[in-house]
Order: C-alpha cells, then sequence, then structure tokens
C-alpha cells in the first residue's frame, strides 16, 4: 500500500496513535475469539454492561433521586437475552414490545418489564392487559378499547414531537382525561418520547414541559416515563466523554420535581439504549485483500455487510474503527490512505459505514478491523440480504471468561441462530470442525 501522509481533520480515528489501549475490547482475547468463532462476529462486554448501569445509578443517588428512579434497557436494540442477563441481578427492567420477545426473556428468567408496543390490535391489548405490566398505548381508541375491557391499569404513550410516531397528541389530552373521569379512572403512568440526538441543555428543558403535563392533565398519575433519547458521542474515543451526563441531568430533574412540588412517591422511569448498549459491543471483521486503488478510490474489503445499523446509513453516523495485524494487535501508523470500509457483496452501496476511515500502512489481506460502539441496534439489523449468513455473537464474562452465545449462519442458513445455553470458548470446537459437520448445537431461534 502505497504511504501518504494524510490531512486527519475530517477522520475519526488519528494516524499514528494507538486507540484502544484504554478500552474493554484491548483485554478481550480476540486471537482465540477469531480462531474459534471466525469472523464477522459481534463481541460484547458484560463488565462494560454493569458499569454503565452503574454510572446511571450513582448520578441519580448523588442527586437524591435513588429511589425514585426505575430503569427499563429496551429489548430490541440488542435483543440477545444472554447480553442483558446481568440486568436481573442490577434491578434493571426490559422494554418490551412484542408477544414474541416476552416469550423469549422468560426464558432466560427476566420478570420486570414495562411495555410500548406502538399501535397494536385488541388481541395484542388483551395479551399485554393479562401480564398486568404498564402498557404505554398510543391512540385514543386503544384506550377506549382498554377502559370498555376493564384493564386494570391504564398507561399511556404521548407523541411530545407532534409527529406521524406512535403516541396520543398534545390535542387529545383533553379528551384523554375526560375519558378517564367518566370510567372513574386514574392513569397509572405516562411516557412522553422527545426524540434521539438532543442535547443535556434540550433534555433539560424538556422537563417541564413533563411536568406540566403531570400537573395538568394526570396528577394522581403514579409514576412518570421520561423513554429514552439520552444521547452517545459516537466520535469520542475516551470514555468519560462518549456518554450522556446524568449527574448533571438529575440534578436538575429533582430541582425541576422540588420546585413544582411533584409529589416525592412519583416514580421516575427511563429507558436508556444507546448509552447503555453502545460501548458494550465491537464487531470485528476480517479484510480480504490488500487495500484496493482504482480511479475512483480506495477501498478496504472486508468479510462485513452494508446493514450495520439503520441510523448509521441514514444519518451518516461515524463509528470509530482499529485495523489489527494477523496477531490481532493494534496496527497504528502516521503514514496511509483514506478509504472505504466495503462488505462483501455486489450491491453498489455495499459499504460498512458511511465515509472514508484511516487505513494504516501495513494493512492488507489476513489483517482485521474492529467496529467500535455496535452495542445497540447493530447485530439486530445486521443485514442477511444477498444471502448473506448472519454474524456469530460472543459474551466477554465480567470474570474474563469467553463464551459463545449465537453460532454463526451457515452457507445455507439465514437464520438468526441465538444458543440456549451459551459456551465456553476455551472448550469449543474450531470454525472448520463445525462448519464441516454441521452445528448440532441447541438453539433457541
Amino acid at each position: 500500500m502505497l504511504g501518504v501522509s494524510v490531512d486527519s481533520s475530517t477522520l475519526t480515528n488519528t494516524p499514528g496513535v494507538q486507540q484502544l489501549a484504554g478500552s474493554w475490547i484491548s483485554r478481550a482475547d480476540l486471537q482465540l475469539i477469531s480462531e474459534r468463532v471466525g469472523t464477522p462476529v459481534f463481541v460484547y462486554s458484560e463488565q462494560q454492561l454493569l458499569n454503565n448501569v452503574t454510572r446511571i445509578k450513582d448520578a441519580a443517588k448523588a442527586a437524591g433521586l435513588g429511589e425514585r428512579v426505575r430503569l427499563y434497557v429496551p429489548f430490541f436494540p440488542n435483543s440477545n437475552p444472554h447480553v442483558l442477563k446481568p440486568l436481573q441481578n442490577a434491578g434493571v427492567g426490559l422494554l418490551l414490545q412484542l408477544p414474541s420477545e416476552h416469550d423469549i426473556v422468560r426464558r432466560f428468567g427476566f420478570e420486570d418489564f414495562i411495555v410500548s408496543p406502538g399501535h397494536v390490535s385488541d388481541a395484542e391489548i388483551t395479551f399485554w392487559a393479562r401480564t398486568g405490566y404498564p402498557t404505554f398505548l398510543s391512540s385514543l381508541n386503544e384506550v377506549l378499547y382498554s377502559l370498555d375491557a376493564g384493564a386494570s391499569s391504564i398507561s399511556v404513550r404521548i407523541d411530545s414531537l407532534d409527529s406521524e410516531k406512535p403516541g396520543i397528541k398534545y390535542s387529545e389530552l383533553g379528551t384523554l382525561t375526560d375519558c378517564l373521569k367518566e370510567h372513574n379512572r386514574d392513569l397509572e403512568c405516562f411516557e412522553v418520547y422527545c426524540g434521539s440526538g438532543k442535547s443535556l441543555d434540550d433534555m433539560i428543558n424538556i422537563l417541564e414541559q413533563v411536568f406540566t403535563i403531570f400537573k395538568n392533565h394526570f396528577p394522581s398519575a403514579r409514576s412518570i416515563n421520561f423513554a429514552g433519547g439520552h444521547g452517545f458521542d459516537y466520535s469520542k474515543w475516551d470514555e468519560s466523554e462518549k456518554h450522556f451526563a446524568w449527574d448533571k441531568y438529575f440534578e436538575a430533574l429533582q430541582g425541576i420535581a422540588a420546585r413544582l412540588e411533584i409529589p416525592s412517591h412519583v416514580k421516575f422511569l427511563f429507558e436508556p439504549a444507546r448509552d447503555v448498549l453502545a460501548d458494550v459491543g465491537a464487531l470485528l471483521l476480517s479484510v480480504k485483500r490488500d487495500v484496493i486503488a482504482n480511479a475512483v478510490s480506495n477501498i478496504v474489503a472486508t468479510d462485513g455487510s452494508r446493514m450495520l445499523m439503520p441510523s448509521a446509513q441514514l444519518r451518516s453516523r461515524r463509528h470509530n474503527v482499529v485495523f489489527l495485524d494477523e496477531r490481532l494487535e493494534e496496527i497504528s501508523s502516521s503514514t496511509g490512505v483514506r478509504a472505504s470500509l466495503r462488505g462483501r457483496s455486489i450491491l453498489r452501496n455495499d459499504y460498512i459505514l458511511p465515509g472514508d476511515y484511516w487505513v494504516p500502512e501495513g494493512v492488507g489481506a489476513h489483517s482485521h478491523v474492529v467496529i467500535l460502539d455496535v452495542g445497540a441496534y447493530c447485530a439486530t439489523q445486521h443485514m442477511e440480504f444477498l444471502n448473506i449468513p448472519p454474524a456469530a455473537e460472543v459474551l466477554v464474562g465480567a470474570d474474563g471468561s469467553t463464551h459463545l452465545i449465537t453460532s454463526r449462519g451457515h452457507e445455507l442458513d439465514k437464520w438468526r441462530n441465538l444458543l440456549t445455553e451459551k459456551e465456553n470458548l476455551e472448550t469449543f470446537e474450531s470454525k472448520s470442525a463445525v462448519l464441516g459437520r454441521g452445528d448440532e448445537r441447541s438453539h433457541i431461534l
């Protein structure tokens, strides 16, 4: 590869700088994972998940909200119950959308749920009503059905954006209040989703709006769900800079709640997704050839596929990347080229991530690339178009053990192979032996 100095002002990875030293990924046995499972493979850290939950809980306690804050991590951004299982002992629940999700996570021992299903049928409303979980209904006619059916509790989702998203609109709040009075019912909880990608100041400014809804329309509600949208900065390398400033946020929330005299028995629910899940995961890919240079662009050919994450493609979101040599050690050089990260199919736009990335001198066939912060949405959205099998998933335990939790798809298999029981990679058969005889492991899906 021709080595040239490059202006790095538009690149996320810095030429000549070692980037992984402070990350949990540097302590994962990527050599073992690559040898036993192959690539592409999603790798997750149990300890990082617990660290992220502890960060939020500590911030709540420091603001005097420890007994009032409840966390419910959405299941759909990382729908692998092996990854999320540590949340059970951490006192964190799950947000569900579908009855099928409920079926899967119950098999793994989860019991603490809230439900935000979007617009659903009467039959599905009846299903959730029987479970007794707080279920956030998204339209007036869904609420009316629940009231007429005698549901034990009523919760609603409010669309604060006045958008086409599911949710009761501001102009309908008066009608909702009247319906509840007619049926002599109180609201259990209301959820206000304020959109993702907002700044800390934006999220704080919305708090007073949410509390005003409580005071004006639902003063007898037992809890308020502030939903998600709490930001995560994918462009940062340092962990302390990536995450949402929960300490400042909770401090502001406590102050506003006290000023507006929100009763102390009212609980505050949150649905953190990216802030809890994003840096829990990384995607390890193999580089298939030396850097390809043509008249149009420089390309790094990998064994990945395009649809890594919808928001990465639709919003041109940048993920940090690191290149590794054949021994899975980081490659850093002050010379190199800018190149696109190509997937394995013939699809015209089969690029793993949008834009160009710094590719240091020495990257070529037999190298690897790690894409950071893919713990939210990425494995669940990883593309299976053009008969590309789904990737394997591996969990690194808090004790350093490494386990396979989703086996890699076969050439004739496009379905996700979530394992019923995780398997220790120390005693795991090599990928060549498994593929040679066909995988007979017990899958839940």
